[in-house]
């Protein structure tokens, strides 16, 4: 089977779509479902589906530590790996199109649109990490072997996506995204005004932390630079 990991917070009328749309996937899918501590029934809800796995966190947590200590436990089995948030609607097609490819990490793009449209895929750049995902254990075991984690936890989840990118060139390893579509609400969670603030601190604490580990912004233009000088190889300064 064709492993997905899925962490949710909350928006029970989003997260079943998103699962809806995991589920009708047209290869055979193993959903494995995070409820990290939702309070909106998401928990009594999950607990009636037959997901291929099901854990729950009492309290919310950073989707950064769930999604490493997930991939730790999935690619002992499995040679890849699908993230999905669960604010996203996607085609049917999409995990077959994005096993096409052999890169070490293969995106979706986000288009916009409620009811994504099944395409064949066409490569479109070579991307930073995007919501929906797949990861190869190859590349996986690369970034562990380089600097003992995959994502780096002193994130709670803004910006790490950068820290990957950066990283991921330092290895070598080439990402893709195509134009296979999906819809994403985008930080639903975060967005819901009970977590508007905290979203915020989070955020600026993030940003501030990439920047003391790098020595720039994660919107700078030595962002962009960076990957493409050969003598880069993604050394912290913070330590």
């Amino acid at each position: 089977m064709n492993p997905v990991l899925m962490i949710a917070y909350n928006n029970l009328s989003l997260t079943k779509d998103a699962v809806q749309s995991v589920l009708n996937q047209d290869i055979p899918v193993d959903l494995h479902f995070v409820d990290n501590g939702s309070t909106d029934g998401t928990w009594e809800w999950a607990e009636d589906q037959f997901f291929a796995g099901l854990y729950r966190k009492k309290e919310n947590e950073s989707p950064i530590k769930i999604s490493n200590d997930l991939s730790s436990i999935l690619f002992q089995s499995s040679p890849y790996v699908l993230g999905v948030p669960n604010d996203v609607r996607l085609p049917s097609n999409c995990y077959r199109e994005l096993l096409k490819w052999p890169r070490g990490f293969v995106c979706a793009s986000d288009n916009g649109h409620s009811e994504p449209d099944v395409i064949d895929a066409k490569a479109v750049s070579e991307n930073t990490p995007m919501a929906v995902m797949l990861t190869r254990k190859w590349a996986y075991d690369a970034l562990i072997a380089k600097d003992g984690y995959f994502f780096d936890e002193g994130y709670f989840m803004w910006a790490s996506d950068c820290d990957l990118a950066l990283r991921m060139a330092a290895c070598g390893i080439r990402g893709v995204q195509l134009d296979t579509p999906f819809w994403h609400y985008g930080s639903a969670s975060h967005k819901m005004p009970e977590n508007h603030l905290r979203s915020c601190k989070y955020g600026d604490e993030d940003r501030a932390y990439f920047e003391r580990k790098w020595g720039f912004k994660c919107d700078s233009l030595e962002y962009g630079q960076r990957p493409s000088d050969p003598n880069f190889r993604a050394e912290r300064i913070d330590k």
